[in-house]
């Protein structure tokens, strides 16, 4: 069912950056110390059955709402705010979402805290996935036949895991691709060595020119030479007058 749109104008040039303090708490963690927590927007709604939504803020939460989207942009602001409303908020052009519905999904975007446009589409897609696979799990629960429970719990099974991966994406994209290793608890005996790294193990059909490679370097390793089972002797000189058979 269509969505009702919102103006195109509704959100206003942001402040003078001198209030952009006011977007944030100061809030005490578990551990004892302090971060900063952002505060979400807060939207009228003044709606008309067949009308676009009449969208009011207040300038503070004109910057709190490009602020929820990772933007500095307020088009690209209203743009996410139009798909959260039509993709995460229930009604119709005869029923339009009210402001409680828009500033719940708002809440839950500027939750997600977006540093950035790409993390503000993630954003937006997660909390309108998340509000499809409870709208699903809702209508399984209300499902009176086989059919309409398997449809709608497999819906859901999907849009849970699609959540999943958009979490793992957005985790992904704030990493950079960076990897973190941890080593804990290594005991090396004396003599002995340690490698902490990657350690790629050589495959059953490897090539024969690096095991011929790798037996080189053991034979040129400087330790003490291993004995031959059968070595070849020299024979010693013999001083003169005594026995001339070699030993």
């Amino acid at each position: 069912m269509r969505q009702p749109q919102v103006e195109s104008d509704s959100v206003p040039d942001a402040p003078p950056a001198h209030r952009a303090t006011e977007l944030a708490d100061t809030e005490t963690s578990g551990s004892g110390g302090k971060h900063r927590k952002r505060k979400p927007p807060k939207i009228t709604v003044k709606s008309a059955p067949g009308k676009p939504l009449d969208l009011d803020m207040e300038p503070i939460d004109a910057v709190r709402l490009v602020s929820a989207f990772g933007t500095a942009e307020p088009s690209f602001a209203s743009w996410m705010l139009d798909g959260i409303i039509n993709a995460a908020c229930n009604g119709s052009p005869a029923h339009p979402p009210g402001a409680e519905a828009i500033n719940d999904a708002l809440a839950a975007v500027t939750g997600i805290g977006a540093r950035d446009e790409i993390e503000g589409m993630l954003a937006a897609q997660m909390v309108a996935t998340h509000f499809a696979a409870i709208s699903a799990l809702r209508r399984l629960k209300g499902a009176e036949t086989i059919p309409q429970q398997d449809s709608n719990g497999n819906l859901a099974v999907k849009l849970l895991r699609t959540f999943t991966l958009q979490i793992e994406a957005l985790q992904r994209y704030r990493g950079k691709g960076q990897q973190k290793v941890t080593v804990e608890h290594v005991h090396v005996n004396a003599g002995g060595q340690a490698i902490v790294g990657v350690v790629h193990a050589q495959g059953v059909n490897a090539d024969k020119s690096d095991q011929t490679d790798a037996m080189r370097e053991i034979a040129d390793a400087p330790d003490t030479p291993l004995r031959c089972s059968n070595p070849g002797r020299r024979p010693l000189p013999i001083a003169s007058g005594a026995r001339k058979t070699p030993l």
